[in-house]
């Protein structure tokens, strides 16, 4: 039975074996030895490699049952904590992980978790605290330094975010994750080349990704390269649910980031009704996105409806998401102006 249970987690992590056949083969061996907690581990890790999001509270369930069987089963802590971060229930991985700590206080692979489990959580000091603490401990971890770079642009440094990030590319690391965040954060440096060539490299590493097709199409808005950018996004649209595959980004928040992007695309070939039509769809979905009522704003303000305009631009600073100075003067010398004229056919 154990030699079987070996085959089995040697054949699943390296991805020789398909996770169904590995689960129904489970199965079979829990119907003769329930008690195995090694093998509630590995069919959860089985339902969770499926990467079906109805699959995954089998897979809390098995590895749940694996720690009823062996409290002490660290291993199991770890892969619970990431389908919880898979659901972005971060306060149960959270919870997971410092009670494997508690067991083994100097696990690299723990600590960077927690990292990352930290910076979702809104916590990035704390977060780089936890990291670095990994990076004691194994300087080497290419998944360590992504996570500090995801920290560092958080907290708003991204030239050393950057740094980080390349590291990891130059590493070897062939992760569409990887590209599309250095990418990006190249993009937001105005970096246009490298972030056009790092976000295709991402598409040819995962082509159905439609987070990275957004971003791709942001990076030909920025370089003028309309045409394309349309292209991109028409390949950008999200297909059914999120798969736990790629757990970052959730359905709701791509079809946001789409909308925006194609906003904005509208907004620079002139075409103001439809880029209104796709900024509202974004605050139909999220009212208090910035952005998408500082974009609105200005769209009104060029279509000539002053008071809709300050409504949004007021709404977006408060925000955070100010009109620039020039637009915020523009609108100001528009609304007096509007304001003489209706007084003067009085």
């Amino acid at each position: 039975m154990q030699e079987r249970l070996i085959r089995i987690r040697t054949a699943l992590f390296s991805g020789t074996n398909r996770p169904d056949d590995a689960a129904r083969e489970l199965k079979e061996i829990l119907a003769v030895d329930p008690g195995s907690a090694e093998g509630h581990m590995l069919l959860g890790i089985a339902y969770r490699a499926m990467g079906a999001p109805d699959l995954m509270g089998e897979a809390v369930a098995e590895l749940r049952q694996a720690l009823t069987l062996d409290p002490s089963f660290v291993p199991a802590r770890v892969y619970l904590a990431h389908i919880y971060l898979d659901l972005g229930r971060n306060e149960r991985a959270r919870e997971e992980l410092e009670a494997a700590l508690a067991q083994v206080p100097r696990n690299a692979q723990v600590l960077m978790l927690l990292g990352e489990v930290e910076r979702r959580l809104r916590n990035p000091r704390r977060s780089l605290e936890v990291l670095r603490q990994a990076l004691q401990i194994d300087e080497s971890s290419a998944q360590a330094h992504y996570y500090v770079g995801l920290t560092l642009l958080d907290l708003g440094q991204p030239g050393e975010a950057i740094n980080e990030l390349e590291r990891v590319v130059k590493s070897g690391e062939k992760r569409a994750d990887v590209y599309l965040s250095l990418g990006a954060a190249y993009l937001d440096a105005r970096r246009l080349d490298e972030g056009l060539e790092m976000l295709s490299q991402a598409t040819h590493i995962d082509p159905s990704r439609p987070d990275i097709r957004i971003q791709l199409a942001r990076a030909y808005r920025l370089k003028g390269l309309l045409d394309k950018a349309e292209a991109q996004l028409a390949l950008g649209i999200p297909q059914g649910t999120a798969s736990v595959a790629s757990p970052f980004v959730q359905h709701g928040q791509l079809e946001i980031d789409r909308y925006l992007e194609q906003g904005l695309l509208k907004l620079q070939q002139g075409q103001l009704a439809a880029a209104a039509d796709a900024f509202r769809k974004v605050l139909e979905m999220d009212p208090s996105s910035g952005p998408a009522n500082r974009d609105l704003a200005e769209v009104c303000l060029r279509q000539g409806q002053y008071a809709r305009s300050l409504e949004y631009a007021t709404r977006a600073e408060k925000l955070g998401f100010p009109l620039t100075d020039d637009k915020r003067k523009l609108l100001q010398d528009r609304l007096q102006k509007q304001k003489k004229e209706t007084a003067g056919r009085k």
